[in-house]
């Protein structure tokens, strides 16, 4: 089969869309399928994966005006480009975004007369505050009703089927404009990257050593993106007040991202700095050794699909302590495998009650790996693989 995966940002961007779309490319790519990504990006991160000869189709766009989208791109014109898509000559387009790239998918779609299927990966009104906190605030329901008008409703009206991770994107559906097809399929990761058996004792002290990070220091960590709705600030302030002046603990934050500096700032001004490593952006092919790094995951999001990086902790045998949401329901148990906070008060207290019971967490530790098999690579591709196979027997229905 000849796929297209239509989408606004791709490796080496470092985000859980683009990891679910590179799972999905290298997965569809080992069953013998035939693979394209179109996307639109700046030439210099293409150019990388031009040199490793991946199947890239990039439709030039300018940056939008917005600091915090600085790394996206919107193109003025879809039409000329397809004729690019149409010497592809595929059998089906998934789309992966809702916005620039996704009006080609749709025009493809109708001129070319291909099957389309649409995933919702974002819940997209919890960034409108980068495009005008102003308007965020004071017209969020507007906003809503304008993204579902122009741009979740006609991808979705456009689809066969839409695909959404989790039960928690599922049952905000309707606020988003898709159609009444939906189905929920996790997104995998390659959870063999990540077992620890892959790094030796010596590899992981060396890494440490690099960072700074003293031998017998408990490493609570952070992998993401630095930005505001990954609410790292809810970490800092519970780290602060629960191990200030605790040298014998250590929070390292890996990952790059708009509020970096800030963030930076504001460990000064909690005057735990000297606590804390920050190490920018880490390329996607370096992290899983990263994650060997902590003795416990921290997150305080609630504006995850599905928490990629969650799966990638338990994968990585890393116990998890995440703010309580219904994204991460099915991937999290309390005390099996990690622990649910609620708010930074709590959150506090958990980071205290961690370090005085280091058996809890070793029994947490010991049931990490097993609780993640489902949400493999090769489970995420079959299940999407049969979902195109009925797609495109639904659309020549419609068309007879």
């Amino acid at each position: 089969m000849r796929i297209g995966l239509f989408t606004d940002q791709y490796y080496p961007f470092v985000s859980g869309v683009v990891t679910s779309i590179k799972m999905l490319y290298e997965g569809l790519t080992n069953l013998g399928h035939e693979c394209y990504i179109v996307t639109s990006m700046a030439e210099d991160k293409i150019k990388d994966l031009e040199k490793q000869r991946k199947n890239v189709i990039n439709i030039y766009g300018r940056p939008y005006p917005f600091k915090d989208l600085r790394d996206y791109r919107y193109t003025f014109s879809h039409r000329k480009y397809l004729k690019t898509i149409k010497n592809l000559n595929l059998d089906i387009i998934h789309v992966h975004t809702e916005y620039n790239i996704s009006k080609l998918a749709i025009l493809a779609h109708k001129k070319l007369h291909i099957p389309m299927v649409h995933t919702l990966h974002t819940l997209w009104s919890d960034y409108f505050k980068y495009v005008s906190p102003f308007f965020d605030k004071h017209f969020h329901k507007l906003m809503e009703k304008y993204l579902r008008k122009l741009f979740t409703g006609p991808v979705s009206k456009n689809s066969i089927i839409d695909i959404v991770p989790t039960k928690k994107v599922y049952d905000q559906s309707l606020k988003y404009g898709l159609n009444s097809d939906i189905r929920i399929i996790p997104t995998g990761i390659d959870l063999d990257k990540f077992n620890p058996k892959h790094f030796t004792n010596q590899q992981i002290n060396d890494l440490k050593n690099k960072l700074g990070i003293k031998p017998n220091q408990f490493v609570f960590l952070y992998i993401g993106r630095a930005s505001k709705e990954k609410n790292i600030i809810t970490l800092l302030n519970s780290y602060a007040k629960a191990c200030k002046g605790n040298f014998d603990t250590v929070f390292v934050l890996v990952g790059g991202g708009p509020q970096l500096e800030e963030l930076k700032e504001y460990c000064k001004e909690l005057q735990i700095d000297n606590q804390i490593i920050f190490t920018n952006t880490i390329p996607r092919e370096k992290l899983p050794i990263y994650y060997q790094l902590g003795d416990i995951f921290v997150n305080a999001s609630q504006s995850e699909t599905q928490g990629l990086t969650y799966i990638e902790a338990l994968g990585s045998s890393i116990p998890l302590l995440v703010q309580k949401d219904d994204c991460i329901k099915d991937v999290v148990e309390n005390y099996y495998n990690g622990i649910y906070f609620e708010g930074e008060d709590d959150l506090t207290l958990k980071m205290k009650e961690i370090l005085r019971a280091p058996e809890t967490l070793k029994k947490i530790k010991s049931n990490t790996i097993n609780s993640v098999f489902e949400y493999s690579k090769e489970t995420y591709t079959l299940r999407v693989f049969a979902l195109y196979e009925e797609a495109i027997e639904k659309f020549k229905k419609q068309q007879s």
